[in-house]
């Protein structure tokens, strides 16, 4: 699995909205932490429309976080961006397999365990990644 780059950009401004845990306007999201500002807007209406940021109007608007970093995984942010994020096509909820042996397979086997480390990696919470 490669995530996207938008993907990568949205666990980004989580993380810097969460360190700074106050407004934050576009522009120093994008120069701190090296999003194209073409992304921001897009990203912005995506986690906003999650339920993961709020979006502050006025001249000292901007996002915030609307959920607390401890309720919030990398995992949420990626689920949020990602089509899926299943290894492979037979970890998908109707368990397509060409071969239709999908309670047969040892192949399978290995990718759920895989699937099921990875998504226990990635389950952490974004508070792991505040400054003390």
């Amino acid at each position: 699995m490669q995530l996207n780059v938008t993907t990568d950009y949205g666990i980004r401004v989580v993380i810097y909205l969460a360190q700074k845990n106050s407004i934050a306007n576009s522009n120093e999201i994008c120069a701190k932490m090296g999003i194209p500002w073409s992304y921001m807007h897009k990203i912005a209406r995506t986690l906003k429309s999650a339920g993961i940021i709020n979006e502050v109007r006025g001249t000292m608007g901007g996002f915030e976080l609307k959920k607390d970093p401890e309720k919030i995984s990398v995992l949420n942010i990626i689920n949020v961006f990602e089509k899926t994020t299943n290894v492979n096509r037979c970890m998908e909820k109707d368990e397509h397999c060409s071969r239709d042996a999908v309670s047969s397979c040892p192949v399978r086997n290995i990718y759920v365990q895989l699937q099921e480390e990875m998504d226990n990696i990635l389950d952490v919470k974004i508070s792991t990644f505040l400054k003390n």
